[in-house]
Formats: structure tokens, sequence, C-alpha cells
């Protein structure tokens, strides 16, 4: 990550990164592109209401490996921001772990405020059911499906795995899945008004350096938002409504139970506010109801850079999910 892409980013990521198709970020020279064949826009929905960014996924696919594990990615951005690709984040995600012989589904959805809950997990299910369905012609084993979320992506696919109403009404199940990855998800969609400053001092006040996703050590950005009044952001109130009975049935943690896919929960020793313990409670209901769960907090990593530095050669994120896939195929 070079410095002067810092700043850019900085307001990308708090602002919120729109859908964007330019570059400032890919993978290293040891991912050899030529050995990846790319189809972006592909529309996984075309039913009333369809969007043709929002119902589109891009797959990234290993030419000379055949029937192989398929990971469906969805991107974070608290379920108002963001795209599948965001200035070549996601992207250069999918090209790796094609490149490492899966075949990636990077799927979009709709954002609020022009949509609200449930409308994001029912259109992640839509993105996997045709996964299911078409992913043969890419290459993918439809058989060995395993879902990876980022941030508010690491709610939905756990959401789903724990909620089986979303995978039923799209003629699936969570026995379907393979296994579920997520990255500084949010597992607890609490009542009441939870707000985090951006800026400031505080338990729910954050700084640049938990946002930016850096590449090697710290830049020091965290003094550009340490000035001035915090910014204040409404975290669940946009995207949840205010029903807290709604917000509890949009918890991946009040949905679990025995026979859930095993899970992988990769949490940031530098993450956002709340969301290290949300992580834990998550892990631990899991072991309770007796679902394989295994958590790991990554050293020296923020709550972008867990997810954008796993295409880094030997990175802990990275490697985690490539043999928790090749462990838990089918």
């Amino acid at each position: 990550m070079k410095a002067r892409h810092a700043g850019i980013l900085a307001v990308a990521l708090i602002v919120g990164c729109q859908v964007s198709s330019v570059p400032i970020w890919d993978v290293p020279p040891s991912v050899k592109l030529s050995e990846i064949r790319e189809t972006p826009g592909v529309s996984y929905y075309d039913g009333p209401g369809a969007d043709s960014v929002r119902h589109s996924l891009d797959i990234y696919s290993p030419k000379l490996v055949a029937d192989a594990p398929t990971l469906v990615i969805i991107h974070g951005g608290e379920w108002k921001y963001g795209d599948n690709r965001c200035f070549g984040l996601y992207s250069s995600v999918g090209r790796y772990f094609a490149s490492r012989g899966f075949v990636v589904a990077m799927a979009n959805y709709r954002l609020s405020p022009d949509v609200k809950h449930p409308e994001h997990a029912k259109d992640v299910a839509r993105a996997v059911a045709w996964t299911k369905a078409n992913i043969a012609k890419y290459s993918g084993n439809p058989d060995s499906i395993f879902l990876l979320g980022h941030s508010a992506g690491g709610h939905l696919v756990s959401l789903l795995a724990s909620d089986e109403q979303y995978l039923q009404a799209e003629g699936m199940s969570p026995s379907d899945i393979a296994g579920v990855i997520a990255v500084s998800g949010v597992y607890r969609i609490t009542p009441g008004r939870f707000e985090v400053a951006v800026g400031g001092e505080g338990p729910l006040a954050f700084g640049v350096d938990q946002m930016v996703p850096l590449r090697g050590d710290n830049l020091p950005v965290q003094p550009l938002l340490k000035c001035g009044p915090p910014l204040m952001i409404d975290v669940f109130g946009p995207a949840f409504g205010p029903d807290p009975k709604a917000r509890e049935a949009a918890s991946p943690i009040a949905h679990v139970r025995p026979g859930l896919p095993p899970f992988l929960i990769l949490s940031a020793e530098n993450d956002l506010p709340a969301l290290g313990g949300m992580a834990a409670d998550f892990h631990a209901a899991l072991k309770n109801a007796n679902v394989e769960s295994r958590l790991v907090t990554v050293t020296n990593r923020n709550h972008n850079s867990i997810m954008f530095r796993a295409i880094e050669p030997g990175d802990p994120v990275g490697d985690a999910v490539i043999d928790f896939v090749r462990q838990k195929r089918p």
C-alpha cells in the first residue's frame, strides 16, 4: 500500500466507496494473472426489482483446475456502502484465491437506505443459489460451496448459515454450505441507538488506523481524524430500523443451534469497537451448540487490513482460509 493512496482510501472506506472499477490495489507479482479467467458482471437475479449492478457478481476461476471448491465472497461496507470491486480491493482478493485453485464468486447486493433488512440477506441468498446452480460452468464444484464475508458481509454469511429461512426461500439449506468464513463480522445487532465516533476518545471511538487497509507497518494516519469534534455514526439504524425484535432476528448469534456448518472466525487485534467481543461471544455460542468453530485473532491487523492483506504470500488470514477450505471440502 503506497502512502499517497492512504488518504484516498481513508475517505473511501469511511464515507463509503461506491461502485468502482478503478484499481489502486492489486495482487502481488507472484500471482500469475495469465492463469486466471475473469468473468465480470454476471447477473444472478432478473426478477422484479432487479438491479443490473447490485444483482451481479464477478467470477474468478483458475484456468487449469476443474471441479474446484467455490468461495462466495460478500463485501463489507456497513450494509450501506461499497461493492465487490472497491478500487481493486475485493477484486484482488478474488484473483488471489483463484490463483490458489479456488473458484470465486464475488457478489454485490442492494444497499441501505434504498433497502432495509432483510433485503440484503435475501440478495446474498439469491447469489448463493445462483452459484450452486451455475458454478460448474466456471470449473467450480457446486457441492463444495464456502461462504466468506467481510465486515457487514461477515454478518450476512453468518446469518444465512444460521437462519435457514433465507436459503430455504431459494431452494437450499445450510447443509448445502460446506463452511463459513467470517472476517471481522457483526454477529449481534444490538437494540437501541448504537453510535460509534470516528476520532475522539472512548470505548466506541476509533481512528483511521483501524480502517485503512495498509500493507506493511502502520502509517501515521490516525492523527488525521483526531482534530475537532468526532464524527458520530449510527451503525445499525439505517439498515435494520428501530424494532428490537427485528434486530434480534437479524443477529446470527440468536440462531445458533446444533447442525450448522463449520465456522472459521477471523478477528483483528485492532478492530472496530465491539467487534472483537462479538467474535468471541459468537465462537463460544457455536462451541456450546457443538458446532465446529475456530476463532483466530490476527495480530497487527485492523478492520480492513485483515481482509485485504490476505493476498500477501504467507499471510495468516490467507493461509487460514486456504487450509480451512481444503480441510472441509466435501
